[in-house]
């Protein structure tokens, strides 16, 4: 026989004459365990919404610095055009300057262009960060900084020498503007 006794917080049942309580929630006791749950819900939600924006903060912080990168890449090499219309005058400075020195009377005609050239190169260096490749004869042959024109194989190379240099070579800051255009040692 099952018996029940109703209490205002707790619901007996009486089975066999043994009593067995089972606790039956309130109203309040239920209404505070959704809360939790709730809050529970709440806060996992907000962990990943935390993580969510952090994750987007530094994408955008990335981004941010990538055009940073761009916009001083664009402004360094902004005048790369300009200065490879110059780069064929200076070509003519060096001609000029052979020129006249096989030529012992115009020596002050000599000074004076080299003066304007030395100048020039000065002005464009420190101001727009064009550089000369200089002293290349006897160097190693680089394909991404030389031009090999002309080839000469001999046993008295060990490595792709650099034996004459034909044209000038320029760099733009630190990135090859005109390749150099050179006469090459070879190893048989």
């Amino acid at each position: 026989m099952v018996t029940k006794e109703v209490n205002e917080d707790v619901e007996t049942k009486v089975v066999d004459g043994q009593h067995e309580q089972e606790v039956e929630l309130t109203a309040e006791q239920a209404h505070i365990l959704e809360l939790e749950e709730e809050v529970e819900r709440l806060s996992k939600e907000l962990a990943t919404q935390k993580e969510e924006f952090t994750r987007r903060a530094a994408d955008m912080d990335n981004y941010r610095k990538r055009i940073l990168r761009e916009k001083e890449g664009a402004i360094q090499f902004a005048n790369e055009r300009l200065i490879n219309d110059l780069i064929p005058i200076l070509d003519d400075f060096e001609r000029a300057l052979e020129a006249s020195s096989k030529d012992p009377e115009s020596d002050s005609h000599t000074e004076g262009v080299k003066l304007i050239q030395t100048h020039l190169l000065d002005m464009l260096n420190r101001n727009w960060g064009l550089k000369r490749m200089d002293d290349l004869i006897g160097k190693e042959f680089s394909p991404h900084e030389h031009e090999a024109l002309l080839m000469e194989e001999g046993k008295e190379y060990k490595t792709e020498t650099i034996l004459a240099e034909l044209q000038k070579g320029y760099y733009l800051h630190d990135r090859v503007l005109r390749t150099a255009k050179v006469k090459v040692g070879k190893p048989l």
